[in-house]
């Protein structure tokens, strides 16, 4: 008998929250140690994989897993480690969708990869304190899909612009995660929400981006249903030393791992 569950999961720094039939959770456990070891394995290669800010050279990767935060990284015009968390999202996902899975998702603290055979919530934007949200009411949908986010107030992530929260929706999460620092890194004010999407329009692989600052919102492209929710601060996938640092969480109980 089928269950669906939604583990939460720590490997070191990574804290996921994984959604899906019992019987895949074990894939994506697998497949974000994997992940986080290509990476580790990469950095301790060349430590500049770990601090440029700029595209880095592909052919210098070791795994798929690099090469494709390389390639993403160098669409979105950013540096390699502002896709890793959507690449530990996406290869997780991979992994459970490879083995049958149809329905679920991966949220690596607010970058998401899902797919999904019913609707479901995903909560985007609620201001400190506050007890209602902004949410996306996201359709089904048959391909891996990628909802990631980026914040130049608040989190750990580096962001050059000032958005509460910028948000890139992508064929795939490892993408979108680039992407939606490049999109954060272009608002520094109400008045850049006007071009923040102009020189990403060109990018195919973007298919929709929200960004919100001071109350005011911009919004591109193909963007789920905007609604308004209650604010449930379980959904957020936060590490456990770690505050609360990203307004992005699909809605779901809780149930905890660590490895």
């Amino acid at each position: 008998m089928s269950e669906f569950v939604t583990a939460r999961i720590e490997v070191q720094e990574t804290a996921a929250t994984i959604a899906a039939d019992r019987r895949f959770v074990e894939n994506a456990v697998d497949a974000i140690k994997a992940a986080r070891q290509d990476v580790e394995r990469q950095i301790r290669k060349d430590r500049f994989f770990l601090a440029t800010l700029e595209p880095y050279d592909t052919e210098s990767c070791s795994s798929e897993v690099t090469k494709r935060m390389c390639d993403a990284a160098r669409l979105a015009g950013v540096g390699p480690m502002a896709a890793v968390a959507g690449a530990i999202a996406q290869t997780a996902l991979e992994a459970m969708v490879n083995a049958g899975c149809r329905h679920g998702w991966v949220d690596n603290g607010g970058d998401i990869a899902l797919i999904l055979e019913s609707p479901a919530t995903l909560e985007i934007f609620s201001k400190p304190g506050s007890t209602a949200a902004y949410a996306f009411n996201v359709q089904p949908v048959d391909r891996i899909m990628g909802i990631c986010s980026s914040s130049g107030r608040i989190g750990h992530s580096i962001s050059f612009g000032d958005s509460d929260v910028a948000v890139a929706i992508a064929e795939d999460a490892i993408v979108a995660d680039a992407l939606a620092t490049a999109l954060g890194n272009r608002v520094k004010n109400k008045e850049s929400l006007e071009t923040c999407f102009d020189d990403l329009k060109s990018i195919g692989a973007l298919k929709g981006g929200l960004v919100m600052i001071d109350d005011s919102v911009a919004m591109y492209g193909d963007v789920p249903e905007l609604i308004e929710v209650e604010h449930n601060p379980d959904r957020l996938t936060v590490h456990s030393s770690m505050s609360s640092h990203r307004f992005i969480a699909m809605q779901g109980a809780t149930q905890e791992l660590r490895a």
